[in-house]
């Protein structure tokens, strides 16, 4: 009996830092760059009572592109590009071009189509800093409510799996990126 408890203790300890050490490996170094790239950014534009939402866009863009492995999204339900989710954080072109309305961003609404699409697509940083703006855009158009800010991120007002897939990334987030 002593041996046998002795076993199942011993076979639960391997695997719980079999667990941890899988935990930590989920991430590659280029994702975790990519990450702390959206941290860094996210940092510097908090909402209108002084909040910011590093880790929301750090695990949108885990759920969106697996932290920038996946750069363009939907192009098989649409094969035209101006209609596809762009970049690390599956930014599409009308977001881009409305955020760029509400915010009075020059930059932005200077660019052609073309232009902003290639943008979005090439420069990571700038596809964040479009993201992080529209996420406190979002969070002060709903009144500071963190479900429906994530849930319209991804065109819905109450998007339940693309909201609980965002939280479990978020944690993930939380234990690997300090």
């Amino acid at each position: 009996m002593k041996k046998t408890f002795k076993l199942i203790l011993k076979s639960l300890l391997i695997i719980g830092l079999f667990m941890s050490m899988a935990n930590s490996a989920v991430l590659s170094s280029k994702q975790i760059k990519t990450l702390k790239m959206v941290k860094k950014i996210a940092i510097q534009y908090p909402n209108k009572v002084g909040e910011t939402f590093e880790n929301t866009a750090m695990a949108i863009c885990l759920t969106e592109t697996s932290a920038g492995v996946f750069k363009v999204g939907d192009i098989g339900k649409d094969p035209n590009i101006f209609n596809a989710s762009l970049g690390i954080m599956q930014v599409r072109l009308e977001t881009a071009k409305f955020l760029a309305k509400k915010l009075n961003w020059t930059e932005v609404l200077n660019m052609s189509d073309v232009k902003l699409v290639n943008k979005l697509l090439g420069d990571d940083e700038f596809n964040v800093k479009v993201a992080v703006r529209f996420i406190v855009w979002l969070n002060d158009y709903t009144n500071h409510n963190y479900f429906r800010t994530v849930s319209r991120y991804n065109g819905g007002n109450y998007n339940r799996s693309y909201y609980y897939r965002v939280m479990k990334n978020m944690q993930i987030v939380k234990e690997t990126i300090k």
